[in-house]
């Protein structure tokens, strides 16, 4: 199609120069193939939403841990749990799809489909899709494109030159009036700034390594003990982001909570949230190496010893 479209437009160009063909029906023939295959294309996408042929996570594969799945299964992981949503943008696809053959109603379609077509441009590109569905999404995405460029002096006269009716509001000062609308961008992101919980993130100053921990070593009370025994008494992974949390050998036996760190002291201190009953502090001196951590204190009444090992979760098919 692209070696058949360069060599016919060089031909064209010839034709036009010698005045022996009609360019404008010529190009609203090629519109129009182009339309109807953008529209038999999209609609087939939209039917497959519709009839179960896309987004399909095998159940099997659902039980597997989340951190286990790649990119591309989490995203039909997601989208394949609600049905009612993908029939929505099935029959959205559907309906700009059919919009777009139309004289009067082709630049409603390119309104419709534009927002849908980004959509999946985006997630096939950053979710890791296969290069042959991303290849489609850029196709269609530069067809779509290209219609609403057709309408430039349309659009242009639309948004930019027709009168506005709207009342206005009258500032003395534009330059105050400048700096109101530029304080919808500015007051959250100060809102969100001063949030304690993003501060680690920010400077970097109070925050663990994050990570998944496998322990590698524990004793409690001078006690060496066994890690690779399955009793739900012994801690066997430690996951540490914003918050800190230890799992006792089965993933529904965890103890959630808040600590804080200090870099100088290296001192970490973490007070249980979940359970509720829990009221065991850990207060202990960490030992940070290249991916490892040594927890050196104590946990409520008892002394403990951890050595954590920073690991990749499993990889499923």
């Amino acid at each position: 199609m692209v070696v058949s479209s360069t060599i016919f437009s060089i031909v064209w160009y010839q034709k036009e120069w010698k005045g022996t063909i009609d360019s404008s029906r010529t190009r609203a023939w090629f519109q129009g193939l182009l339309r109807y295959g953008m529209a038999l294309e999209l609609c087939l996408l939209g039917w497959e939403k519709i009839f179960h042929l896309q987004f399909i996570t095998p159940i099997g594969k659902l039980d597997y841990p989340f951190s286990s799945f790649s990119l591309n299964d989490h995203l039909w992981a997601f989208f394949g749990q609600s049905y009612s949503f993908i029939l929505v943008i099935g029959f959205i696809q559907i309906a700009g799809s059919v919009l777009l053959l139309f004289g009067r109603t082709r630049l409603v379609g390119v309104f419709i489909l534009i927002p849908v077509l980004l959509n999946i441009l985006l997630l096939d590109f950053f979710y890791e899709i296969e290069s042959g569905p991303l290849a489609l999404a850029t196709i269609l995405f530069i067809g779509v494109i290209y219609f609403l460029l057709v309408e430039y002096d349309r659009l242009k006269t639309f948004f930019f030159n027709a009168k506005n009716e709207l009342p206005t509001i009258q500032f003395k000062s534009p330059a105050f009036k400048n700096l109101l609308r530029l304080s919808v961008v500015i007051v959250p992101l100060l809102v969100i700034l001063t949030n304690k919980r993003l501060a680690p993130y920010v400077y970097n100053k109070t925050q663990l390594p994050k990570g998944r921990y496998e322990v590698k070593q524990l004793s409690i009370n001078d006690k060496n003990i066994d890690v690779s025994d399955c009793r739900d008494s012994i801690v066997t992974r430690v996951y540490v982001e914003h918050d800190i949390v230890f799992q006792y050998h089965e993933v529904d036996k965890r103890l959630f909570g808040e600590y804080t760190y200090d870099d100088q002291t290296k001192q970490i201190k973490a007070v249980w949230h979940y359970p509720l009953n829990r009221n065991d502090t850990l207060k202990a001196t960490v030992t940070k190496k290249e991916n490892e951590l040594i927890f050196d204190g104590t946990m409520g009444t008892s002394k403990i010893r951890m050595e954590l090992l920073k690991t990749d979760p499993p990889k499923y098919p």
